[in-house]
């Protein structure tokens, strides 16, 4: 059975103008996907600019640069001091807060930034008299803020990688790196309150040999001051690393003055166990929006197509 020609003109029709409605949807959908995904290449810059110690250089307390340290204090009166770790991106100004909540999102200028800042447990001192002083940091792909203290799960980093300086109370300090711990958020041993009495101070270093990965113990005494640099670990949500350094009077030569790609950061970077800390790379998020935007050309160039077609097969 025929179908008379004004039926089936009508169901062409039709069935154009569906397709149409359905190709402009198709494209409003990659035109957001487009935005979404330069939006995210945005943001994403802009948060590990934010988080990059190169961001501060210019306020690092040196010699030649004591003032620009006052400068960063006047801007933050929460700034009090200055870590550097050779052959790491360690190297940040130190912060504390009234709480642990308030730098997890800020900058050491104080401005609201998802990198956060490495910050001083407020339950201590910022003049680092207690014997586990605790920091926080996050663990961030690029070696950004304490995502550095990976590299000391290589029994080599850990071993040729000792030394940095703190600075504090308007004085500079060397550090040495005596250990690398395994621990859990829950774990309250690990998180302990400043340890003032000889009880305390055993029961930390106890908690110390049971977490390690790695421990010079030989060169840890009650006496010594340390800094628990604190951060997330690969593995389930609630697993940490502890770094921990003590403070010393001498300062050792930095043999790394310039963080170079050395095994240990490539292989972290390439390790899929730690893909869940990595950003999206800069060229992923370039191609994305480069195949994105031939394919809006190329739906555009085919709604204009069909419309010439049908003007011709209305002819």
């Amino acid at each position: 059975m025929k179908i008379p020609e004004n039926i089936e003109k009508n169901a062409t029709k039709i069935v154009l103008f569906i397709n149409r409605i359905l190709e402009l949807v198709f494209m409003l959908v990659i035109v957001m996907a487009l935005l979404v995904a330069a939006y995210a290449l945005w943001d994403s810059k802009t948060i590990y600019t934010n988080a990059s110690p190169e961001k501060y250089e210019v306020y690092r307390p040196t010699a030649n640069h004591s003032v620009s340290f006052q400068e960063l204090q006047n801007i933050n009166s929460d700034v009090f001091a200055w870590l550097t770790i050779y052959g790491t991106n360690i190297d940040y100004p130190l912060v504390v807060g009234e709480d642990n909540a308030k730098y997890l999102n800020r900058d050491p200028m104080g401005e609201y930034s998802l990198s956060g800042s490495i910050f001083l447990d407020y339950r201590f001192s910022k003049d680092l008299v207690a014997f586990n002083n605790l920091f926080y940091g996050h663990h961030m792909a690029e070696g950004m803020m304490f995502g550095d203290i990976d590299l000391y799960e290589s029994k080599g980093f850990f071993d040729s990688h000792r030394y940095g300086t703190i600075y504090y109370n308007g004085e500079k300090k060397g550090i040495e790196i005596v250990a690398l711990l395994h621990g859990d958020a829950a774990d309250k041993s690990l998180f302990a309150p400043p340890a003032e009495t000889e009880s305390a101070k055993q029961d930390y270093l106890a908690a110390m040999q049971e977490h390690a990965v790695y421990i010079r113990d030989k060169d840890i005494t009650l006496d010594d001051t340390l800094l628990v640099l604190s951060t997330c670990a690969t593995g389930d949500r609630t697993d940490r690393h502890f770094l921990i350094a003590k403070i010393s009077d001498r300062i050792e030569k930095n043999m790394y003055p310039k963080v170079t790609n050395t095994k240990e950061h490539t292989d972290r970077e390439n390790s899929t166990a730690n893909q869940e800390f990595h950003q999206v790379g800069f060229g992923v998020w370039i191609a994305l929006c480069v195949v994105i935007a031939l394919l809006v050309v190329n739906i555009f160039i085919r709604i204009r197509w069909g419309k010439n077609h049908e003007s011709f097969c209305k002819k």
